[in-house]
Order: structure tokens, then C-alpha cells, then sequence
């Protein structure tokens, strides 16, 4: 998505195809509807699956304790196809047809926009689970919408200094061109600003791009060498990067940094292939009160997953589905309004990580701690776990990286 008007032409689109809104679900029904709105197909497929996962194991954990408000939680599941229009009518389908009562999911950022935008006119609580433009809760925010992932803004701030310091500043960016990489290296060219570094140019980069020879052909030849290039690319995309790099013998020639690293795209190449250092949303090997049980949880329900730990997705999905389910019962409704109220201002201590996580009520972001890792050296790797494929250099509290309200341009609509 290249920008807002293309996204808001993508969902006007989708609601002439499905029509207006005629019906909503009511406090009334037997069962609380959930409508899990995530990729099964498309650039983000494999994220996706992981993020399905943790919702199913917060609903089966709230429905096995009772439930909310003393009626169980149905999942009804649909696919974005990684698109913005199949997202929106996928949305409006949750809302008119099947009467959900909230919507959860995503992974990309431009699919969560045309989301937001139709929960908002269908006055339907949805929790953006796993996307990191600043958009999304930015020009984009909502009073519907809350985000539960680090927007860009947090983790660059978070990581990119600490690349700054260590490898140098004259950086080259790749940015997968749609919302989210442009709002990862735009935050980057922030911080080199500030730095004083060389911005060295920028490959954009297409959706469902698998042969990167002629960007890492241009990359070997450029002058000056850069310190380091700094990736907002992700999903399958990244994961045929990673093989490239390897095959072209970059990983030795040349430093990599990403804005974020999701576990699934280097388990899907193997640790011995990815590459980098980056920011991540959470670690499976976090030692915080909680991690090991939600890891063995995993692995007795998903013995047979396509990924062996629950990975940053994964943990999300079930952080969101698990808080907007608790926030019902705290509101004693399933009221819009009442769910809202609920949701802001926030604080979760149960949140596997160092520090308590907090749901901002004047933009929706949920501020959290954010980890500075790497990719293990062959020599680490061999020594340890095979499926523990990150070294953790440390962490930053969501608090000191998040944007101000000086900062971002949010404005939450009145409450309806």
C-alpha cells in the first residue's frame, strides 16, 4: 500500500461489493462471537497460523475457567488473504452476517487499516494484534481500534541506536513497499538524522518479491560500503531474502539490521541461514514470571505446529484475545462503549515480560518492553537449543521509545 488514499479507494471498494450495515450482535446472545480476522494465504500466511494459535489457546484457557459473563466464546475465522479489500469485506461479513461481538487479527499493516476502518462504522471493538505501521494507531487510529503489538516508532527507537553506536552510520535501507516498511525506515532516516549519518539510498521492495539478486547485486556495489542495511521486509518475502543473502555470500561482507524480526521468517530458512540484528516484540526465552508455562502450554497443544515455541505472533494473539476478553467481564457488558472503557488506561502485570504493559487511552497503543537481539553465530548455535535462535542484548521499556502526543497525529473519534 503506497499510501492512505490507496488504502481508503481499497476499502470503499470493498464495502460497495458487501453493502452497509444493517444488524449488530447484542448483549442478549448465548454465546460471545469472536471474529478472528487473519491471514491463511498470502505474504504473511505462516505469521498468521502463529497468531491463530495464540488466540485459540486464550479462548480455550477463558472458556475452560467458565468463560465471560457466563457464556463461551466462539471463534468464527476468516482470512485476510494478506489484502486490504478481502480484509474489509471479510470484516463487514464478521459484523453483518455472523453478529460478532469483536474482531481480533491481522499481521499486515495495510489489511489492519481497512479493518480499523470498517469496526469503526460498524461500532465493533477490534484489537490489532499484530502490526507495526505507526499508522495504525497514528492518522489511522480509532475509538474502535486498539493495537497490541510495538508500532515502529518503539521498535526503531529501541534498536537503531544501539546499531548506530556499534556498527556505524552510513546506512542503506530495503523497505517492503506497502505502510508498514515505509513507516520502518522513514522512523530509521529519523534517527540517522539525528545521528549524523550517510543515508546511502533505499531499495523498495514489492509484496510477494522472491528474487532479491538484482537489489543485493546493487548493494555489493555500492561506494561507500554501508556499516550496515537497515530492513523493514518481512514474511515470506524476508525468509527468501535471508537465502539470498547467504547464497551471494553477504552475510559476511555486510552487516543487517532489521526493525523487527519475527521468529517464524528465520525458523523458516533455519537459524544457520537468517541473519541481522533487530528489534523483537517477545522471546520465548524471556525470563519473566509466566514464559515456561505459556511455552509448555504450546507445545502440549501444538505438538505438531508449524513452528516448535510460540514465537512474537503467536504470544500477541494470545495477549490481545486474552485482555479484550477480560476486559468484558470487567465491564460486566459486551457493550461497545463499556468494552472501550475497560480496554483504556490499562495496565497488564501478567504480561511475560520485565516490565507491566499499559494500554494508552488517548491512542490505543499498548506501550511495552521491546527486545535488541541478534541472530546466533554458528559456534552459539551449535552449543545450545536448535530452536533457540536468538542471542537477547537487552531490553527498552516501551516508555522511553513510544511516540508523544506531540508526536503523533492521532485524534480518537467521540464515543458513539
Amino acid at each position: 500500500m503506497k499510501s492512505r488514499d490507496k488504502i481508503m479507494a481499497l476499502f470503499a471498494a470493498a464495502l460497495l461489493v458487501v453493502g452497509g450495515f444493517t444488524t449488530h450482535a447484542t448483549a442478549e446472545d448465548n454465546e460471545i462471537r469472536l471474529g478472528v480476522i487473519s491471514p491463511a494465504s498470502g505474504n504473511y500466511a505462516d505469521l498468521g497460523a502463529a497468531e491463530r494459535r495464540g488466540i485459540t489457546m486464550a479462548v480455550e484457557e477463558i472458556n475452560a475457567a467458565g468463560g465471560v459473563l457466563g457464556k463461551q466464546i466462539k471463534m468464527i475465522v476468516e482470512d485476510t488473504e494478506t489484502n486490504p479489500a478481502a480484509g474489509a469485506r471479510k470484516a463487514q461479513k464478521l459484523i453483518e452476517r455472523d453478529k460478532v461481538h469483536f474482531m481480533l487479527g491481522a499481521v499486515s499493516s495495510s489489511v489492519a487499516i481497512a479493518i480499523s476502518e470498517v469496526a469503526q462504522r460498524g461500532n465493533t471493538v477490534y484489537l490489532n494484534t499484530n502490526t507495526n505501521s505507526d499508522e495504525c494507531t497514528g492518522i489511522h487510529c480509532h475509538r474502535t481500534n486498539f493495537r497490541v503489538g510495538p508500532n515502529n516508532h518503539m521498535l526503531v527507537y529501541a534498536a537503531a541506536p544501539y546499531m548506530a553506536k556499534e556498527f556505524g552510520k552510513n546506512w542503506y535501507f530495503i523497505t517492503h513497499d506497502y505502510t508498514w516498511g515505509r513507516s520502518g525506515t522513514k522512523v530509521f532516516r529519523e534517527i540517522l538524522e539525528k545521528e549524523g549519518g550517510n543515508d546511502l539510498g533505499e531499495a523498495l521492495i514489492p509484496l510477494n518479491t522472491r528474487d532479491f539478486s538484482s537489489f543485493l547485486i546493487k548493494i555489493r556495489n555500492l561506494k561507500p560500503k554501508p556499516d550496515i542495511i537497515m530492513c523493514t521486509i518481512g514474511g515470506l518475502d524476508r525468509s527468501a531474502m535471508f537465502e539470498q543473502i547467504r547464497q551471494f555470500g553477504m552475510d559476511k561482507d555486510f552487516r543487517w539490521g532489521f526493525s523487527l524480526m519475527d521468529y517464524g521468517d528465520a525458523y523458516a530458512v533455519g537459524a544457520d541461514k537468517a541473519v541481522g540484528v533487530f528489534a523483537a516484540e517477545w522471546y520465548h526465552t524471556i525470563d519473566a514470571p509466566g514464559v515456561k508455562e505459556f511455552v509448555a502450554n504450546y507445545k502440549k497443544r501444538w505438538p505438531d505446529a508449524g513452528f516448535p515455541v510460540p514465537e512474537n505472533n503467536t504470544y500477541q494473539g494470545y495477549i490481545g484475545a486474552r485482555e479484550l476478553l477480560r476486559a468484558a467481564q470487567r465491564a460486566g457488558s459486551l457493550e461497545t462503549n463499556k468494552v472501550i472503557k475497560a480496554l483504556e488506561g490499562w495496565t497488564i502485570t501478567d504480561n511475560m515480560k520485565p516490565n507491566p504493559t499499559y494500554i494508552r487511552e488517548w491512542d490505543h497503543q499498548f506501550i511495552q518492553d521491546v527486545v535488541i537481539a541478534r541472530i546466533k553465530t554458528a559456534e552459539e548455535l551449535a552449543q545450545g537449543d536448535k530452536d533457540d535462535f536468538y542471542k537477547i542484548i537487552g531490553f527498552v521499556e516501551g516508555k522511553d521509545v513510544a511516540q508523544t502526543r506531540e508526536e503523533n497525529p492521532c485524534q480518537l473519534e467521540d464515543y458513539k
